[in-house]
């Protein structure tokens, strides 16, 4: 029986010796874990932590930032855990707060083709790219309790930050938001409908997405998942807010070509003339489109009837809204304010 029971030892010791490590999240305990038991069920409780991650909520944050990133392509904010009751949790483990991502990456095997791709696909707007997948990782990969050191078995250093990032950014090709969009009709330079976002998200991943806005600008999508057998199989499902954006939105053209815009400011190019016909001093009307320049100018659509109105915001005609019972009124050719009919 002895024998035996070093022969099947052994024989286990060799399968997980053989068992792919790099990107793959292996854990420790991984032949005991059980198979298809998805974060935050029933059947989840009592899972050991190193199986499934304890905060079992995973938010997949995409961002659209015109000037960052290829002009066909959504780029990464993060991936967030969090509890099953939609709790907000981060900075999990102060040992493992990193400032110097891009070096342990370059450090790992293979790791120098992922440090590209995150620099395309994970780009910070404020150009400083390993300061925000240092923040990210500090403050959200380490609280996925599957990926920490005591439950990998032979993994090489860092396995940890090389699988959050490289499974974070195969999620992001695997849900890719720009294709989901587009195949529903939804292209940059366009001012769809809230509703109709939601109904590309749904077409393509079977749930809706919390879809935000800042001033009126789709700026992040964000999808949410339950996951199972570690992090390799995500469960997509409805998410706790559908945010911030409301109504007709603006989805802006990314600057050709992509890439960071320089951080200093930019002299606005002349402004293009409104797609209304306005006589010479009247009160222009009607959504503006193209180029302008004078910064923070608002023009309603129909002053007095419609909620909407354009903005200029950094050289360029954004269309934004009222709040719900108000309506854009006139003051002169390039300011308005929102009140009741």
């Amino acid at each position: 029986m002895k024998l035996m029971t070093l022969a099947t030892s052994l024989a286990v010791a060799s399968l997980a010796a053989a068992l792919p490590l790099r990107g793959d999240g292996i854990f420790k305990r991984q032949l005991t874990c059980p198979v298809d038991v998805v974060t935050c069920s029933a059947e989840a409780n009592g899972v050991d932590a190193c199986c499934l991650p304890d905060n079992g909520q995973l938010l997949l944050v995409q961002q659209w930032l015109p000037g960052y990133g290829p002009p066909t392509e959504f780029t990464m904010h993060g991936l967030w855990p969090n509890t099953c009751s939609n709790g907000i949790i981060g900075f999990c483990d102060d040992s493992r707060k990193y400032t110097d991502i891009e070096a342990r990456l370059n450090s790992y095997p293979g790791g120098s083709s992922l440090v590209k791709d995150l620099h395309t696909f994970w780009p910070s707007y404020k150009n400083d790219n390993n300061a925000f997948w240092a923040h990210e990782w500090s403050k959200h990969g380490t609280c996925l309790s599957n990926l920490a050191p005591k439950c990998t078995s032979g993994a090489p250093k860092d396995n940890d930050v090389y699988t959050y990032f490289d499974q974070t950014l195969k999620m992001r090709s695997k849900y890719n938001l720009y294709q989901a969009l587009a195949e529903n009709g939804i292209l940059p330079g366009s001012t769809p409908q809230t509703a109709k976002i939601q109904e590309a998200m749904q077409a393509k991943f079977g749930v809706q997405a919390e879809v935000n806005c800042k001033g009126g600008v789709l700026n992040e999508i964000w999808l949410y998942f339950n996951v199972k057998n570690g992090i390799r199989d995500w469960v997509p499902v409805t998410p706790v807010d559908t945010g911030s954006c409301r109504g007709a939105i603006s989805y802006p053209k990314k600057t050709t070509g992509g890439g960071p815009k320089p951080t200093t400011s930019v002299v606005p190019t002349p402004s293009v003339k409104p797609t209304t016909t306005t006589p010479p001093g009247s009160i222009p009307t009607g959504i503006q489109k193209g180029k302008c320049d004078t910064n923070n100018a608002t023009v309603c659509v129909q002053p007095g009837v419609s909620h909407q109105y354009s903005k200029c915001v950094n050289g360029t005609w954004i269309l934004n809204q009222c709040k719900t019972g108000l309506v854009c009124h006139s003051d002169s050719a390039t300011a308005t304010r929102c009140a009741a009919k």
